[in-house]
């Protein structure tokens, strides 16, 4: 049985791929998609101020009613499929990948109150303002 020679434009993909795995692991410590699923993570951010934490949350291609939203003490579960798949005919060594939703699950830095938690969509945006259990103050130094 012979072994078909490998093209070299398919060493050149894996090798890609290969690459673009371990810079994701180095510099963010896990990928922000997941092709087997068909999920994205969404970019955040997270501001917090003494009495609470606003996130940020970038989701084009999303409906407002659409989107489901998780809050505990110490975490926030984000998840929303996209108005259409989005598809690429090339998606490192694959022939094709499909992307259908967003889901991400964030690590509060601090413990917050999720009845009192508020939300707000606009323009592909979401912002999430989350009141803290526990509220700083300031201290005036002389």
């Amino acid at each position: 049985m012979s072994r078909r020679p490998r093209r070299l434009i398919d060493i050149f993909d894996e090798l890609q791929r290969e690459f673009e795995e371990a810079f994701e692991g180095l510099f963010y410590g896990h990928s922000m998609w997941d092709s087997a699923t068909g999920r994205l993570e969404p970019l955040t951010d997270v501001t917090e101020t003494l009495d609470k934490l606003v996130v940020t949350v970038d989701l084009p291609m999303v409906r407002k009613e659409d989107i489901h939203l998780t809050v505990e003490e110490d975490y926030l579960k984000i998840e929303a499929p996209l108005e259409r798949c989005v598809k690429y005919e090339r998606w490192g060594i694959q022939r094709g990948c499909e992307f259908r939703s967003f889901y991400k699950i964030l690590k509060l830095p601090t413990k917050v109150n999720p009845e009192e938690a508020r939300a707000k969509f606009k323009s592909g945006v979401l912002s999430i303002e989350l009141p803290k259990t526990i509220k700083g103050h300031k201290i005036k130094v002389e």
